[in-house]
């Protein structure tokens, strides 16, 4: 069975984590009415740092989900935390944009 290919904010929103969901579109909105046309690999800020260390964007501490360190391929931390032991964050899906295999 295919896993759907859902963004960070609606993983987020859909098992339990609404108030880092706000927490992002905030973020994009205060860079949209800026003109600043920043991007941010969310599933990277929500796994942490290498130390499983939270990452702060824009002076504000994000979470260290469990989850999305698992599908980032990283160890567990004591700083990440999770609602389930249940929850598994969709598989990375590579991107033409990022990869060597443009063409």
């Amino acid at each position: 069975m295919k896993t759907p290919n859902l963004s960070a904010r609606a993983w987020l929103r859909s098992n339990g984590y609404a108030e880092t969901a706000a927490l992002i579109e905030q973020i994009m909105e205060e860079w949209k009415r800026t003109g600043r046309r920043t991007r941010r690999n969310w599933w990277d800020i929500l796994a942490g740092d290498a130390n499983g260390d939270p990452r702060i964007v824009e002076g504000r501490r994000f979470p260290v989900l469990r989850a999305v360190r698992s599908r980032q391929g990283l160890p567990d931390s004591e700083n990440s935390t999770c609602h389930s032991t249940k929850e598994k964050a969709p598989p990375a899906i590579e991107q033409a944009r990022w990869s060597n295999k443009q063409g």
